[in-house]
């Protein structure tokens, strides 16, 4: 494969193609992870009982600010390019508007040009950091969430695959942790992240 960093590459090569993933070297491939964490997460707090569950508004905020520092970060290295540098996923439309609004609200211009969509629109795209808001606040959204399918006798949660393989050197997740240690993919997935 030749979009990911390897440490990012790791867990889907690892849960979803029982490690058959090889890195082609390209020279993003090749870079050093000495000083750059290249899969982090982030929790979230889940909306109050009661709210919608298709926004989550600490996760909106959380993802504002990280899309201010891959700002910053690129500018002190070169540049930002909307269309290339960053891309942020999240599963409902309401939370699209309520990232796009935290936002807008940093008053940096260029990030108010990065795509901010679903997995389904992502899919075939790639961006050097992705963001991923997951967006759960209640247990019964995580069967919604997940497309979990069988394959070789290895269970595949197709959405989360296709959103982790997004990123090309850095993959940022944010969540409530309680919440989506609920299911079982998504578990060993904050396991790995350290959370």
């Amino acid at each position: 494969q030749g979009r990911m960093h390897p440490d990012v590459a790791q867990f889907p090569n690892e849960s979803f193609y029982g490690g058959q993933l090889q890195s082609v070297g390209l020279t993003h491939q090749m870079e050093e992870s000495d000083d750059i964490v290249r899969a982090k997460f982030y929790p979230s707090i889940a909306e109050p009982i009661g709210s919608s569950t298709k926004i989550n508004h600490s996760e909106a905020v959380i993802a504002a600010q990280l899309a201010k520092q891959v700002y910053e970060q690129a500018m002190q290295s070169g540049s930002f390019t909307p269309e290339t540098t960053l891309g942020i996923i999240t599963p409902y439309r309401s939370q699209i508007v309520l990232i796009k609004r935290a936002i807008e609200k940093l008053g940096i211009e260029p990030l108010n040009h990065i795509i901010i969509d679903t997995v389904e629109r992502f899919q075939g795209s790639e961006r050097d950091v992705i963001i991923y808001s997951f967006c759960v606040n209640a247990p019964y959204q995580l069967r919604m969430l997940a497309n979990e399918m069988e394959e070789d006798g290895v269970r595949i949660d197709r959405k989360l695959n296709v959103a982790l393989t997004r990123a090309r050197k850095q993959m940022m997740i944010i969540g409530v942790p309680d919440l989506l240690k609920l299911n079982p993919i998504y578990k060993r997935l904050l396991k790995w992240l350290g959370s």
